[in-house]
């Protein structure tokens, strides 16, 4: 798990912690107990559904991975997954291509394949805070 060294105590914004925190006031949030991470889990999306529904863990992970697994069967038959105010899912064919060797200039070729794409809602893209971290120093496109 991905972790960072922040200070003793941090003032966080409203649901941006784990899921906790009130809507209308910044929770304080002592980091030595915060859990600091790089992506939302299936186990954090079932520990949030055993604390906000009531429902056993074993039920909460028979749940959330029958969800997953519909979503895999649909997009693996080619059908979109559209998932109202989130977003849609939608699998694709790439045709065959040709690339280039950076250092060698030698053509390569890539084969055809499936892949998932996903393109989100207005409503989530309106609801993101459209902020870009700080770039490295070491890397530019």
């Amino acid at each position: 798990m991905h972790t960072r060294n922040p200070p003793s105590a941090v003032f966080a914004p409203p649901d941006r912690v784990n899921g906790h925190g009130d809507a209308d006031n910044p929770v304080e949030i002592d980091t030595a107990e915060a859990i600091l991470r790089a992506a939302l889990t299936k186990e954090e999306l079932q520990n949030l559904l055993f604390e906000k529904i009531g429902l056993s863990k074993r039920e909460c992970r028979e749940m959330v991975n029958a969800i997953f697994e519909e979503m895999r069967a649909a997009l693996e038959a080619g059908e979109p997954v559209k998932l109202e105010g989130f977003g849609r899912f939608q699998p694709k064919e790439r045709p065959k291509r040709w690339a280039r060797n950076l250092k060698s200039g030698e053509k390569i070729p890539i084969s055809e394949r499936r892949v998932v794409t996903f393109h989100p809602s207005k409503k989530l893209t309106d609801s993101i805070v459209q902020e870009r971290p700080a770039r490295s120093k070491g890397r530019s496109r």
